[in-house]
């Protein structure tokens, strides 16, 4: 029973009704004026009806007016206690007094009900006349009344002065009461400042450690929270009355769901509320909150009411995060460096400043000639001997001036082979600590033994190539010596030959013309067939000048137009017209030496014309296009080559009908192929007899002279 009382008359649980006023002085002052004098003006109503009754104790139904009485003393002080629960919440108390103005209100209510029909029938102003005067009749009835009237008088007098006196007493009791009522107002006052200083000092202390303060009202489902609180969440300030969902929409979409689930378990469990969550501000600034809350429950174990603390951690998260990265980051360049040691094709190894091994890999090891457990804690004049007493210097080097010393040949004999001489290019670098301080000595070996070797190796080979170059410097000039000469030759050659040649051609043509009359048609046949030897020879010692020509001669480059090149060559061959050429459209302008080019068009042109078996045919011309090469194409539909004879043409002076049947020197092709090859190309026949012939060729982009 006691505990009920104690729980009925508890504050603890609430806040006192001025937090919903926020301690704004004005409001407080109007509501406790306006409650206090409410309640005094219900207090002075029912004296009035009491000193109205007890002077017309002939009222009907006088009752009602003390029913009446009790119901304005319940109002005003439920007015009172509205006062009181400014600064002390007992609710439970308040809401008894106003459950008990309830009850005398509603039975005032009910009991009016009956009592309106009955207050009808009292009698009226002219019923009460008629009544006085039948009263009259009786006045000497009531003579005898009034003597005893007089008796209840002085009795009702003697009950006045009672009354007085209880009124005084009264009196007095109300005033010691407001007297009390002004001390406790005076002590309320200063407890509110020293509650306003209070909560000043614990805002500037949740601001200086960057920490929001917030309650939360499970029943209106209203949010309080101080400034800071405003800032961590970007709401806007002024504002400190929230609800849920003004909360929820700033939690991150994607963290909402587990956090209303642990804000729910934190409530059914009657736990704490503890968890770190991200925020998402309207302008897209997303920060890391750690939250806290606690929870007060009713009776019955109902959360009615929770209030909590949140941190903003967004730089503890950043720094969490970059410290993880810096760990990730070293635990990879660690694994890297456990990775080159163990697999990196060079030696490497770290010296503390005593020169002795603290680190070394599998490959120096093996290099050395010991495990990698026997060179730990060793020097390094212990495990090379001599060898390491050559590198001294450049540990000297490295520990006094903490600067590397870079790609030193190291040469000399490992104990473990002293009769092998071997090569190594070492690098030293030293291993400082933070204050610049030298620890010890990286370094990392390289045999270049074999490397070595081979530099002497080229090295003598590059004498024997100078000498070579020597060698064929002077064989260069005996050769274009040699050239020159061959074309004094070849001119001596072709006009002592060819002179001869035109004058018995034409001594034949002069004695053919002299016995013109005399000459039988078989003389004047051979005559003519004279001839035609002399005509063939002279084209046979061009041909061999124009084929020994080809590579030795200069030849001037140009930038040619194919197509146009082609229109040239087929109007200087003079073609019979039944012959169709058809040249492609997207024959290239390239850098080249148009003579010889025009030379391999005219010779391809003029076979296919010459040795087709009709006096019409068609000749294609078409080229494709490569990284470095254009692909030419000579196509005709003449009688074609059987593919035994795709070598033999190509030879010089081979034909492959009798000269007395053709007129032919068998140099045309040979000197195609020499020019085409000559400038770094190829040609290919494609033929078999009755199908015509394709002769392709390759024709370098730009000239070898470039």
């Amino acid at each position: 029973m006691l505990d009920i009382w104690s729980q009925f008359l508890s504050s603890d649980s609430f806040i006192p009704h001025g937090h919903c006023y926020l301690w704004k002085p004005g409001l407080v002052w109007l509501h406790l004026l306006s409650d206090t004098f409410i309640a005094l003006a219900y207090y002075s109503i029912p004296l009035t009806l009491l000193y109205f009754v007890r002077r017309r104790q002939d009222l009907p139904f006088y009752w009602i007016f003390l029913l009446f009485s009790t119901f304005i003393v319940a109002c005003g002080t439920t007015h009172l206690m509205a006062v009181w629960t400014l600064w002390h919440p007992v609710y439970w108390l308040s809401g008894a007094l106003k459950a008990v103005t309830a009850i005398v209100s509603v039975f005032t209510a009910i009991v009016l009900i009956p009592i309106v029909p009955k207050a009808l029938t009292l009698p009226s102003p002219a019923q009460l006349r008629q009544a006085n005067e039948a009263l009259q009749l009786q006045i000497a009835d009531r003579i005898k009344a009034e003597q005893e009237l007089k008796h209840y008088q002085i009795h009702l007098e003697q009950l006045v002065a009672e009354r007085t006196t209880q009124i005084a007493t009264s009196k007095q009791q109300v005033e010691a009461s407001l007297l009390r009522e002004q001390e406790a107002r005076s002590q309320a006052e200063t407890t509110k400042a020293e509650l306003q200083i209070y909560v000043e000092r614990l805002n500037l202390a949740l601001d200086a450690a960057k920490m929001g303060s917030w309650a939360w009202d499970l029943s209106t489902d209203q949010l309080f929270w101080t400034p800071y609180h405003e800032t961590i969440f970007g709401y806007e300030a002024g504002t400190p009355v929230r609800t849920y969902a003004d909360w929820s929409n700033r939690v991150h979409p994607e963290d909402l769901p587990w956090v209303e689930k642990e804000l729910q378990l934190a409530l059914q469990n009657h736990t704490d509320f503890d968890v770190e969550h991200r925020v998402l501000l309207p302008n897209g600034q997303i920060r890391w909150i750690d939250g806290f809350g606690r929870a007060t429950y009713t009776a019955q174990g109902n959360p009615v009411r929770m209030a909590g603390i949140v941190l903003d951690i967004t730089q503890r998260k950043q720094a969490e995060a970059t410290l993880r990265l810096s760990e990730e980051t070293t635990k990879r360049q660690l694994a890297e460096i456990e990775a080159i040691y163990a697999t990196a094709p060079v030696g490497l190894c770290v010296l503390d400043t005593q020169l002795r091994y603290i680190r070394i890999n599998e490959y120096l090891a093996e290099i050395n000639g010991f495990t990698i457990e026997q060179h730990i804690g060793q020097t390094v004049q212990e495990i090379l001997g001599a060898l390491g007493n050559i590198q001294a210097q450049f540990f000297q080097e490295v520990m006094e001036k903490g600067v590397p010393v870079l790609n030193q040949e190291v040469h000399g004999c490992l104990p473990k082979e002293p009769d092998i001489e071997r090569d190594w290019l070492v690098n030293y670098y030293p291993l400082t600590d933070s204050q610049g301080g030298v620890m010890g000595i990286n370094i990392t070996v390289r045999e270049i033994t074999d490397l070595k070797r081979t530099e002497q190796f080229l090295t003598e080979r590059a004498e024997e190539l100078t000498r070579l170059n020597t060698i064929l410097s002077q064989t260069t000039a005996l050769l274009q010596e040699r050239n020159q000469e061959l074309d004094q030759f070849a001119y001596v050659v072709s006009h002592d030959l060819k002179a001869p040649l035109r004058a018995i051609a034409n001594l034949s043509l002069w004695l053919e013309e002299d016995l013109a009359d005399l000459l039988p048609a078989e003389n004047r046949h051979q005559m003519e067939l004279l001839r035609s030897r002399v005509y063939r020879m002279e084209s046979l010692i061009n041909g061999l000048l124009e084929y020994s020509r080809v590579g030795r001669m200069e030849t001037a480059v140009q930038t040619v137009d194919v197509n146009q090149l082609l229109l040239e060559v087929v109007d200087s061959l003079s073609p019979n017209p039944a012959f169709t050429i058809d040249i492609a459209s997207n024959l290239p302008t390239l850098t080249t030496k148009p003579l010889l080019m025009s030379q391999v068009f005219a010779n391809l042109i003029s076979n296919a014309v010459k040795h087709h078996h009709r006096a019409s045919g068609r000749i294609q011309i078409s080229v494709q296009e490569h990284a470095q090469f254009y692909d030419f194409a000579v196509a005709d539909d003449g009688p074609g080559i059987d593919a035994q004879h795709h070598t033999k043409i190509f030879t010089i002076f081979q034909t492959l009908k009798p000269r007395d049947e053709q007129e032919n020197t068998g140099v045309g092709l040979s000197i195609v192929k020499k020019i085409i090859e000559t400038e770094g190309g190829t040609i290919t026949l494609t033929s078999q007899l009755g199908a015509g012939s394709i002769f392709r060729f390759t024709w370098p982009k730009r000239p070898k002279a470039f």
